[in-house]
């Protein structure tokens, strides 16, 4: 699940501010009900989605953005992201994402679009595995 607004020179300015982190296999790059101080975009590796250490809720591809809910709420984070293999990742630093906001409005605007829809297909995602679980009679 990617960002689909988001253009090829509005990459190419984030990732100019960006920073390449690798992660070893079982490391947390995000903790659950930490602060995250950056948005992570999935460059090599695979990571999942944790609440409870351990119990896998979702994979990410690569590509896949993370750290998305805390920035738009500026909160903290919902779930664990756990590198699986070696991972690397590109860090956006939350105050370089935000001073790009402020000069690039339109970007702005089309990241939120993007965001929007990407949590859109993951509720979409998660609602239909939810109906296929059965319940008790």
């Amino acid at each position: 699940m990617h960002l689909k607004y988001l253009t090829e020179n509005d990459w190419r300015l984030l990732r100019s501010k960006a920073r390449r982190l690798t992660f070893r296999p079982q490391e947390i790059i995000i903790a659950v009900n930490a602060r995250p101080s950056a948005l992570f975009v999935l460059a090599r590796g695979s990571v999942s989605v944790e609440i409870i250490r351990g119990t896998t809720i979702a994979k990410l591809p690569v590509g896949s953005i993370f750290g998305e809910m805390a920035f738009v709420e500026e909160s903290v984070a919902s779930a664990s992201v756990v590198a699986e293999t070696e991972t690397e990742v590109d860090a956006l630093d939350l105050n370089d994402v935000k001073d790009i906001f402020t000069s690039y409005p339109h970007l702005e605007g089309r990241f939120y679009k993007s965001i929007a829809l990407l949590l859109s297909q993951r509720l979409r995602q998660t609602s239909g595995q939810l109906t296929k679980v059965k319940t008790p009679s």
